[in-house]
Parts: structure tokens; sequence; C-alpha cells
């Protein structure tokens, strides 16, 4: 799907088709990232019991698709606040999973 190429006040130029196209993916990553970081908290909030395969994939596509619609709402003005979104969300889910992989588990202590 690609952004529209006019609006209702006449056909859009260049840079703001550019830009709306940026929009959008930045919203698939914000989005994305975002249905990921919600997901590892009903992970912590669940338990061992909770499937971690169906439901990433489930909110992590859901989390996408919802960032592109308000990409495609907001159409060139999305830019900014995505592009900062979508920064700031990917960085907590790298930092996350940084933290989660360097954290020493509890099956490793010798006993």
């Amino acid at each position: 799907m690609s952004a529209p190429e006019s609006t209702s006040h006449g056909p859009m130029d260049p840079k703001e088709a550019r830009l709306a196209r940026w929009a959008t993916a930045f919203g698939w990553v914000a989005g994305g990232s975002l249905g990921m970081l919600v997901n590892y908290a009903a992970f912590l909030a669940v338990g061992e019991g909770y499937p971690t395969v169906p439901t990433t994939f489930v909110s992590f596509v859901a989390g996408a698709f919802a960032g592109m619609s308000v990409a495609d709402r907001l159409g060139a003005r999305g830019f900014r606040p995505l592009g900062i979104a979508a920064g700031v969300l990917l960085s907590l889910f790298v930092a996350l999973v940084v933290a989660v992989l360097m954290s020493p588990t509890s099956s490793a202590a010798p006993g």
C-alpha cells in the first residue's frame, strides 16, 4: 500500500508524497515495536504459561497495521512525530532485548 498521491485539496507535491511514504514506514516500525513491548509486558504479567510465539506474531502485526493506519490518517504531517516515536520505541525494544539476553539466569547457578 503506498501513500496517497492526492489529497482533498488537489495533488500532493513530490515532497509531501515522499514524507507521507516515510511516515508510513515509521508507523510500521513504531507500531510493531509497541506491539512487541506490550506483548512482553503481557508475558511478564502472565508468566511461563504465556503462549509467546503466536502472541508475538499477532501483537507485532496488529501494532504495525495500527501504526500504518495512524500514518495514513496523518499523511505528511506524521513524518516528524512518527519518526520520533519509531526511534524511541525501537530503542526501548533493543534495550529490552539486550537487557534480557545479558541478564543472569537462575538455572545457570551452581547447585
